[in-house]
């Protein structure tokens, strides 16, 4: 559940974008060190997104929702500021993609996990495929649900 002081907000990049944005370069790109021409892709442009904004309206937290083939959903993206880690963001962020892709129809929803965040999608119900692979320099794992 979403703590009060937050706001979130889904849908389309065109619509979230400006929130988006700025979180993905904080966490991807300057705190994890992913170089930017990495982080943009042409799926944003379709994908649906959610991002949490505080109470002041400064986005913290966000995700994207994609879906690769019919009844499956891919969630990505998903970045909290690390200030604001560990108040359940995260966990929201998830929650709200995975609510959409089920409303959608999508019956299986795969991600590519940084393996630190492992555990946390095994605590929302997703399983790990396969082997560990690189992903623009850190080791992921595929996760189902």
């Amino acid at each position: 559940m979403l703590p009060s002081a937050y706001r979130l907000h889904v849908g389309a990049w065109a619509t979230l974008q400006t929130w988006a944005a700025p979180v993905r370069l904080a966490v991807f790109v300057q705190e994890q060190g992913i170089p930017v021409a990495e982080e943009w892709d042409a799926d944003d442009a379709h994908a649906l997104h959610a991002v949490i904004t505080d109470a002041q309206g400064v986005p913290v937290a966000t995700g994207r929702l994609l879906q690769p083939q019919p009844g499956l959903a891919q969630v990505g993206r998903m970045a909290v500021l690390s200030s604001y880690r560990g108040r359940h963001l995260g966990a929201c962020i998830l929650q709200a993609l995975c609510d959409a892709a089920y409303a959608r129809g999508d019956t299986q929803i795969v991600l590519h996990a940084q393996r630190s965040a492992e555990g946390f999608y095994r605590r929302h119900g997703f399983e790990p495929q396969g082997e560990p692979y690189d992903e623009v320099g850190i080791e992921h794992i595929t996760m189902r649900k």
